[in-house]
């Protein structure tokens, strides 16, 4: 019985790690554009935003993330994210790609995908 509790434990512990670690976005296999940082005002809020990319792979990857900490739909990230990337890394037409779209489970970060 106290395997059994000691077991039930451990797997309980492990989950609510593997919760806290979904709460941050993972972009450890996709390269940061270091001077695409950008902290900017829209709409009333404040926003940190980064570029990244998969080196030889056309679209960007923006991160959207509201400084309040306060959750956000995708159509608020998309609508910051666009205007951000165009004069930085454009030389076409944006396209949005939701395909590449995420967030965390609390949905206060997202990556935000675009084609240009």
């Amino acid at each position: 019985m106290n395997t059994m509790s000691l077991c039930t434990g451990a797997l309980l512990g492990l989950s609510m790690v593997g919760c806290a670690v979904q709460d941050k976005l993972d972009t450890s296999r996709l390269t940061r554009f270091d001077e695409y940082h950008a902290n900017l005002e829209a709409n009333g809020a404040r926003y940190t935003l980064d570029a990244y990319i998969i080196p030889f792979y056309q679209p960007f990857f923006i991160t959207v993330e509201r400084d309040d900490g306060k959750p956000m739909e995708l159509a608020e990230a998309a609508a910051v994210a666009q205007p951000y990337i165009v004069p930085r890394g454009c030389t076409q037409p944006a396209v949005r790609r939701p395909d590449l779209d995420r967030s965390n489970a609390a949905k206060t970060q997202w990556i935000v995908g675009i084609e240009c």
